[in-house]
């Protein structure tokens, strides 16, 4: 009796590490194409996110207004590296993951950025590329394939190198100069 216990329970444990192999990924993986979407900017005006990156070596950038793990300086940092480098093709694009009243005064804060700030009310671009917690950080090549991507906060020099290295083809990091 004891044996066939054992028998069953080596026999459950094996069906479940078989079948854990069979799901599908969630969210987009390295490598992958980013999927055609449109959002709103924070003034209500579409924006079709593929449209608006080609050609450009973009950081998404997901986050919420109301996020506590968020550091919303990292969004008023990257607007000087947005300056630095969009002449050689760099784009930031901050996608708020939550609904945006345009009257919260805490938006005043980004008026200065020229960097699209886009809004995902309902989470579901951030569900399509598989963002579990924010911030979320996605480098996309200039032809729209995901090259890095990191969960979680990071410093603002962190971020120049996770993107410059896409930039600069993996072999040149300016190291902040």
């Amino acid at each position: 009796m004891r044996e066939i216990k054992c028998r069953t329970v080596l026999l459950g444990l094996l069906v479940a590490v078989s079948l854990s192999g069979c799901h599908k990924r969630a969210g987009l993986q390295i490598g992958d194409a980013i999927p055609a979407v449109t959002l709103s900017d924070f003034h209500g005006r579409p924006v079709i996110l593929s449209d608006n990156i080609k050609g450009k070596v973009t950081l998404l950038r997901f986050w919420s207004l109301d996020c506590g793990f968020c550091d919303k300086e990292v969004l008023l940092s990257l607007e000087p590296l947005y300056q630095k480098y969009k002449d050689k093709a760099f784009m930031p694009v901050a996608i708020n993951v939550s609904r945006v009243v345009k009257t919260d005064q805490r938006l005043r804060q980004f008026d200065s950025l020229t960097y699209p700030m886009l809004v995902d009310e309902y989470g579901v671009v951030a569900k399509s590329f598989g963002v579990i917690g924010l911030p979320a950080t996605f480098v996309i090549d200039e032809e729209g394939f995901v090259r890095k991507k990191m969960t979680g906060e990071a410093g603002i020099q962190e971020i120049e190198k996770l993107f410059t290295t896409i930039l600069y083809k993996e072999e040149f990091y300016e190291d902040g100069h």
